[in-house]
Parts: structure tokens; sequence; C-alpha cells
């Protein structure tokens, strides 16, 4: 594996290493340098002191003698850009934020949706399919006039889900079960109705493969006297389980909230999208012609056919539809580290942890007709870190500021993760866990640092901190895009050469 040389993007930042060799006359000296500033960076712990002396020798007989003057940050101060992505964790309530009452201003209905709408569907939105290109993601703000939700058709999901919708400031509102009140009348069904049934699966083929669906008849829900411009944002709350019997598993919930929590699925998460505005669909008949139509695909699961769940919301005008972009921009400090579970070991990947901080989140909004840019707002998000490896067989803690993150409560102590132990193969963008908001962290000091436990049961606990000048290294901050090492290869020499 090409490895980029970690110095070249920063040359201009940081001091050439072309002088970390120095002559063999110097070697003395720097061995000397290593031994007198031992006691800045360890415990007074002598078993300690002798590893890591023995650590330093062993790094000069491999690298050469060190520049007293050396320094191991390699970061770079250049920002970098990737897709936000946020996961709604906590659950959502009806009451809402405020004083506001949404069965007061909500009113339910019924609408009948003919058969060549629900064949659009069938036929345009065929289930298993990815069909994400049938439509875009939307943002949605209130109108100052009534509009009306309702769902219009409904696919063959085994998950069971809910359909919600947030108003900033006001609160969160659910709309609709799976199946409730949803009925639909089949060829030779007359003028009899028949019940889909809560969280039931949806519109299917009968047993000879036609879709024989005449019509559905289904809620609708209008709402009045919310507040003009405020952003309005639908989601799904989702029930699965290893069976994909979600209504098992929804039904477990509401005997135990503390179990079979849903996933929370919603339009404004747009580069996990689970909900389109189809550019195609037909509207209804129902609706009448002077009413604005949005139609909205959801999707439950992974397959990406948005055909689980399809519903529209119309008004006159209809909640205005923009296509939303997130970014999140930020600045990374990579950092390697060796744990001294031996001492001749110079892969640096026994912890490898990325430290973004100064992010933030950069939204643009676009016309989802002209794709000219209408709004772009810019929002400061808490520093996080990112646990990439861990290579060493030891429990350690990890403090970053006033952020700690312990391996033992994370992953078996003794498996090394995503370092090619054995050939396995690395991927560089895999996460340890979830990303862990971090306090204190100041880039400039690199306040970071590890207590490794003792494998012999002895209690003992080395403590590695990031280098001061000259000493021999056991962490190094390098940029993101520096991909660390297999395990047992030592990062070469060239590395530390400027090209």
């Amino acid at each position: 594996m090409h490895h980029q040389n970690p110095l070249k993007i920063n040359k201009d930042n940081f001091m050439s290493i072309k002088n970390l060799y120095l002559t063999a006359s110097m070697t003395m000296i720097g061995l000397a340098f290593t031994a007198c500033s031992h006691d800045d960076f360890i415990d007074n712990n002598a078993p300690v002191n002798n590893l890591k002396a023995e650590y330093a020798d062993n790094f000069v007989k491999k690298y050469g003698a060190i520049n007293p003057n050396q320094t191991w940050d390699f970061s770079s101060a250049e920002p970098t850009y990737s897709l936000f992505s946020s996961n709604v964790s906590a659950a959502r309530t009806r009451t809402g934020e405020g004083s506001f009452d949404f069965e007061a201003n909500t009113s339910v209905n019924s609408i009948v949706v003919e058969k060549s709408v629900l064949e659009w569907m069938y036929t345009n939105m065929p289930k298993g399919k990815n069909n994400q290109g049938m439509g875009k993601a939307f943002f949605m703000t209130v109108p100052d006039n009534p509009f009306t939700v309702a769902p219009i058709y409904q696919g063959c999901a085994n998950y069971y889900w809910e359909l919600w919708m947030n108003v900033k400031g006001i609160g969160d509102y659910k709309i609709w079960s799976k199946g409730e009140n949803f009925f639909y009348q089949d060829l030779g069904d007359g003028d009899n109705w028949t019940a889909l049934g809560v969280g039931k699966d949806g519109l299917a083929k009968d047993n000879n493969g036609q879709f024989n669906h005449e019509a559905v008849k289904a809620p609708t829900y209008t709402f009045t006297n919310l507040p003009v411009g405020a952003e309005m944002t639908f989601y799904l709350k989702v029930w699965q389980n290893g069976s994909g019997l979600g209504y098992d598993a929804y039904k477990k919930y509401l005997e135990n909230p503390n179990n079979n929590k849903p996933l929370i699925y919603t339009s404004s998460d747009v580069n996990n999208c689970r909900m389109i505005s189809l550019t195609k669909a037909q509207k209804p008949a129902a609706v009448s012609d002077d009413y604005d139509v949005t139609i909205i695909g959801c999707e439950d699961g992974t397959d990406k056919d948005f055909e689980d769940l399809v519903f529209m919301v119309y008004g006159k005008p209809v909640p205005p539809t923009e296509r939303v972009k997130e970014i999140e921009s930020s600045l990374t400090k990579r950092y390697f580290m060796e744990d001294l579970g031996t001492t001749d070991d110079f892969d640096f990947n026994d912890v490898v942890v990325d430290v973004k901080y100064n992010r933030k989140k950069i939204t643009i909004i676009y016309d989802n007709t002209t794709d000219e840019e209408l709004k772009r707002t810019e929002e400061d998000l808490p520093d996080v870190a990112i646990v990439r490896a861990t290579g060493g067989t030891l429990d350690f803690t990890l403090t970053i500021g006033e952020t700690t993150w312990i391996k033992s409560e994370n992953k078996d102590v003794k498996e090394m993760w995503n370092t090619g132990w054995g050939g396995a193969s690395i991927d560089y963008t895999a996460v340890l866990g979830e990303p862990v908001e971090v306090k204190g962290f100041i880039p400039d000091n690199n306040n970071i640092s590890v207590e490794v436990v003792d494998r012999g049961g002895s209690g003992e606990v080395k403590t590695i901190t990031f280098p001061k000048k000259g000493e021999a290294p056991m962490m190094l901050a390098v940029g993101a895009d520096v991909n660390w090492m297999n395990e047992r290869v030592s990062i070469p020499k060239k590395w530390f050469d400027e090209e």
C-alpha cells in the first residue's frame, strides 16, 4: 500500500525533518538528550520508565538520531468537506415544544384515490428496485394557508411505522400509523371497501399476479394556524426486528418503551435520504385542479424503492418545496499511537483516532425546479473523536481534552481491529462505535493521551502523551488523508524524508 508522505502536505507549516537523521557523530548527543528528557513525559514508575527508554533506543536504532528541534505534528490546517449526517436518537412527543394545540387545529376527513394513480405507483415504483432517481430530497416551510396531508399508497413492507410531522418551534404531531383507516376496493367489489388493517402489509398482486386494486380510501389531515414560514419536517418512526415482523416489535415497545425503540428516518436527513418528492407522480382526481400537490415517497428499510409509504401534501398553494444540501466542514487531526506492548514495534496503529474540530454544518437550499441557490446557513457543531483502528491487545483509556474513551467498553481488549492482522483488509472509513463528542480539546496543544494497563496483572499504567520536541515519538499527528500501516509493518523512513 502506498502511503502519502504526511510531511509533504504541510511543508510550509512545519519545519523540515530532513535533518531527522543527524550524522553518526551526533548519535550520542541525541541519546543523551532523549535520556535527559524522560522526566518530562513519563511518570516515576521505574519499570515503565525503562520501557520508554528501551523504546527510545530502538527508535533511534531504526530511524537514526533525532534532531532536538524535531516536532511530530504533521496535520493539515486546511478544512475538509463531507456530507452531513445526523441521527435523531431521542423519542419525540405528540404534545410538542410549545403550547400549540395540534388537535384543535387539525381536521380529519378522507379521500378516494383512483386506480390510475395506484397503477402509476405500482408500475413506476416497483418493490425492491432502487427508485431514488424518481424524485429529489426536499425542504418544506409552512404556507400562509391550510394544507392537507394524506397517505395514498402503501407498498408491501414487513416493517411497522408511523408518519410524524415536526414544525420547528411548535412541536411534533403523529399523522398516521401504518394501515390505519386505510381501505381498498378490488375489481368486482362494487361499493364495498376492505380495511387494510393496522400494521398489515400494503397493496400487492393477487394470487394470479395481477394488480386488481381499483381504488383506496385514505384519511386526510388538514392543518391550520401553523406559523407561516416555519420549517416543517416529516419523519417515520420505524420498528424492525430480526424476523422483519415490525408490528410485533411495536407491540413489545408498547409493553416496555425501553426495548424495541424505533429508528427515526427524517426528510431533513438528505444525505441518508429516506423521503423524496416524486417529480412525475400522478395527481389524484379528487384533488381540485386549483390545488398544488407534492407527492412524497418513503423508504423504511435499505432497498431504496421508496414505495413503502407514499403520501401527498396539497394546498392552495402547497407548502413550498426546495432541494437541500447539507455539508460538514471541519479540521481533522489523525493520531497514530504506540501502546508499548513491545518496544520495537513502530507500526503506530495500536490506537488510531481522528479528532474533528472547528466543525460547521453548512446548509444550502436550492429551488427544486431551477436549482437556483436560495439560502445558505452555517451552524457550529461540537468537536468529535472517531476511533478508526485498535491494533494493540492491551486495555487503554484514551483522553482527549476532558473526554475519555475506554477500549474495553467498546471492543474485546485482545482483538486487533482494523489493522490488517492475519491478512484482513483495512477499512479506512470504519468507525468503532459512534463518534464521541469531545470537550476541551486544544488543537495547538495536542492535549491527547492514552493510559495503557499492563497485561501482566501488575496494575502498572503506561501514560503516553503527545511527544515534545526531540523526543522519540509514541504518537504522531497527521492529516485525515494519511492512512495507517498494516499490523507489524513499521512506518518507513521515507515518511520522514521531504521530497
